[in-house]
């Protein structure tokens, strides 16, 4: 009988696996020597007044945005000039050159050496822009290095503008330990109610508010253009609020701005829908389900601000509409909701946006719609579905818990987290009625408390948190 391959041979057809990482790590050490070097660079680029020769296949390789351009383009006859404007604001032609040349050395394999929290932002800023995986956790390693009181607030206002939500919580504790006084702050978090359902749900809601919990002050905000919708989605992203949706088939996304004070109509989506939800992932807005009046929906899409565009990511393993869905550690989590044909699920259905997969996992303790769902130091919480309990889920060991018991079971309600506690705003009670009643719950005493009533009764209602100015 023949035996099978010896170590010297291959099967024909088969792939030899390669000698290891060392191998790949000589390849891009070559490269990198190549690049500073200047041998065999086909293009250049170009930030504050500095030229840098690279490779395209290094830079597609290892970035998105290049990979897109280049693939758009014809080839060139000698090295091409691709100019890279700075995105942080306030970045000097000097910071520019620097934060290219952090994200070189990344793309090519060098290593990132971080030495200042701008020198962070604006190195964060670009890999964002030009798509550069990996990067990003690398640039929030360092800043929650660096965190201490006397920085938290500023890299408080870093982390809302894109998106970091665990350095947002961290910078959150810091900035209420070592600030007793909050109320003499100027910055602060606010919680923003967006429209929503009167008390019967016949008249959709106009109001625009923003709530500063611990002044117990109301601040109103301009009206959402074409107020005329519910069940919605809201989201905040680089510390502005974006609504979709709001009736069957709708395509229409706007912005809240909150540098400029004023609702901006942003790029449609693909794909009208309703009952659907908005989650940011890895600083990435992700439109996820929804139902357009025929179906519940597969379809996913993903948001990216700089280019002000919607892409089709993974679809959905089942399509469901007014699910769960909230991101920890990177990755996104769909809970519950309902089905095609009304039947609600249990389903747990997990997105990893670096490989643009899904999984499943464990199913919930329950099959419900009308949920919601925030995440707050590596754990999820979810409420809503008329249920009277909080339920937590955590990622990483992929167990369920529960975490407090309910006043009052609501449905279709507004959650968010403010300063460390998850806020529950409004809802539809047992009776199909809207109420205005608001709690908080505290993890780290596991109490839920009732708090000052909302201004009206509302449900289906958006709500995000965002840093704002008091002063404003």
């Amino acid at each position: 009988m023949r035996q099978g391959p010896g170590p010297e041979e291959s099967e024909p057809g088969c792939e030899v696996p390669c000698a290891g990482p060392c191998h790949a790590q000589r390849v891009l050490q070559t490269l990198n020597r190549y690049r500073r070097s200047g041998t065999l660079t086909d293009v250049v680029l170009r930030a504050g007044g500095r030229d840098f020769p690279c490779h395209r296949a290094a830079l597609s390789a290892g970035s998105a945005y290049f990979h897109s351009l280049f693939a758009a383009g014809r080839p060139e006859s000698g090295p091409a000039v691709v100019p890279v404007a700075p995105e942080a604001p306030g970045t000097s032609p000097a910071g520019a050159a620097a934060a290219l040349a952090v994200v070189l050395d990344y793309v090519y394999g060098a290593g990132v050496q971080l030495r200042a929290e701008d020198e962070a932002a604006a190195v964060l800023a670009l890999a964002e822009r030009l798509g550069v995986a990996g990067l990003r956790e690398a640039c929030v390693r360092f800043l929650e290095g660096s965190l201490r009181a006397a920085n938290s607030l500023a890299l408080r206002r870093l982390a809302a503008a894109f998106s970091l939500a665990p350095l947002a919580e961290r910078c959150g504790r810091v900035v209420r330990q070592a600030f007793a006084e909050a109320r003499f702050m100027d910055l602060a978090e606010v919680i923003v109610v967006i429209g929503g359902c009167d008390r019967k749900g016949l008249l959709k809601l106009p109001f625009a508010d923003a709530y500063h919990p611990e002044s117990q002050r109301w601040t109103p905000l301009p009206s959402l253009p074409g107020y005329t919708r519910s069940e919605f989605a809201a989201c905040a992203l680089r510390n502005d609020v974006y609504v979709s949706g709001g009736h069957i088939n709708s395509h229409d996304v706007w912005m809240f701005s909150s540098h400029l004070h004023t609702w901006i109509k942003v790029a449609s989506l693909h794909k009208g829908r309703w009952r659907h939800k908005m989650a940011v992932v890895q600083g990435q807005l992700f439109a996820v389900g929804g139902f357009d009046g025929l179906r519940r929906l597969h379809s996913v899409e993903c948001y990216d601000p700089f280019s002000n565009t919607w892409a089709a990511a993974a679809p959905l393993p089942e399509a469901v509409s007014s699910a769960a869905v909230a991101s920890c550690g990177g990755q996104l989590f769909v809970i519950g909701g309902a089905r095609q044909g009304g039947v609600n699920t249990d389903k747990v259905q997990c997105f990893d946006p670096k490989e643009d997969r899904w999984s499943l996992r464990s199913p919930a303790p329950f099959s419900q719609r009308c949920l919601e769902a925030v995440s707050l130091e590596d754990t999820i919480y979810v409420m809503g579905g008329l249920m009277s309990k909080i339920f937590t889920y955590d990622p990483g060991t992929d167990v369920w818990g529960e975490a407090a018991v309910l006043p009052s079971p609501v449905e279709s309600c507004g959650v968010t987290v403010c300063d460390g506690k998850v806020h529950i705003l409004g809802g539809r009670d047992d009776r199909g009625e809207s109420t205005d009643k608001v709690f908080t719950f505290d993890p780290s005493s596991g109490q839920v408390e009732a708090q000052p009533s909302l201004q009206r009764c509302t449900s289906s209602h958006g709500c995000v948190t965002i840093i704002q100015s008091l002063g404003r």
